[in-house]
């Protein structure tokens, strides 16, 4: 009896065709190719299960030959062209509290998603496309952590010792607003307007510090553009360069983030 000619001696990694073919995959940089390559090599050492719970480090993607500064951007193309998804953010830090990212390959079947995978690459059919989206995303910037992100604001005044208030505080404890101290997302009130004397904006408690007032507007500015976005729009907003949200935040605020600015980025996401 003749062996299968198509036999392999070991472990192996397929893909479809159909995908080497797509104008995403053909868009891909080296470094994104091997950041694909390191996951697809993680998820059979798992036995080709834990899709979705795939850990792969910075050094083990610099062990297998990417450069230090090209992982970033290597992860950020594959995700952004719609091979990887990135199920759980890691943390840098020391040893016992550093984690990894945690991945998901699109084109395999894993838990929770319906046949061989979700295959988001399938949504961008042109090269012209792939190619803005791959350049996109391999340019933009990761955010720092003193940057506005998603759900999270960075904390003023009393609320971290180590930051430099953005608000003064007098001897009775009242926080006024600094003449210079105004945000994108706030309105304008007149520096020889103390805080108390200011109107809350939409149904704030006057008695609130001014500090507080503005946060909590900015969690629900950032709630509002996440709902408008629809399924996926906090991941959305989580890609976009820290000027890019605030000035989406701010648009919101003032009644000028139109639907067609909202499908350009839905489409630059997907």
């Amino acid at each position: 009896m003749k062996s299968r000619r198509n036999r392999f001696s070991g472990q192996f990694s397929g893909r479809l065709i159909e995908m080497m073919e797509s104008a995403p995959w053909r868009a891909l940089s080296l470094a994104g190719r091997r950041v694909i390559d390191r996951v697809e090599i993680e998820h059979g050492h798992h036995g080709g299960t834990d899709n979705g719970k795939l850990p792969v480090t910075f050094d083990q993607f610099c062990e297998y030959g990417l450069h230090r500064h090209s992982i970033a951007p290597g992860v950020r193309e594959t995700v952004a062209l719609g091979f990887l998804e990135v199920t759980q953010r890691g943390r840098a830090g020391n040893a016992e509290h550093r984690a990894p990212n945690l991945f998901r390959l699109t084109y395999r079947a894993s838990e929770g998603v319906r046949g061989d995978g979700s295959h988001e690459w399938r949504r961008i059919k042109s090269t012209e496309e792939a190619e803005e989206i791959a350049a996109a995303a391999r340019k933009a910037k990761s955010k720092k952590k003193t940057k506005t992100q998603c759900r999270k604001m960075p904390a003023f005044g009393d609320k971290n010792r180590h930051r430099n208030p953005d608000f003064s505080v007098t001897k009775t404890g009242t926080k006024e607003m600094a003449k210079t101290g105004t945000t994108s997302i706030s309105r304008d009130i007149p520096p020889e307007q103390s805080a108390g004397e200011a109107r809350p904006s939409q149904g704030a408690v006057a008695s609130r510090p001014m500090a507080t007032n503005l946060l909590e507007r900015a969690d629900i500015l950032q709630a509002r553009v996440a709902k408008r976005l629809g399924a996926g729009g906090w991941t959305i907003m989580q890609y976009l360069q820290p000027d890019h949200l605030q000035n989406l935040i701010a648009m919101e605020d003032r009644g000028e983030l139109t639907e067609a600015v909202l499908v350009r980025i839905r489409r630059g996401a997907a």
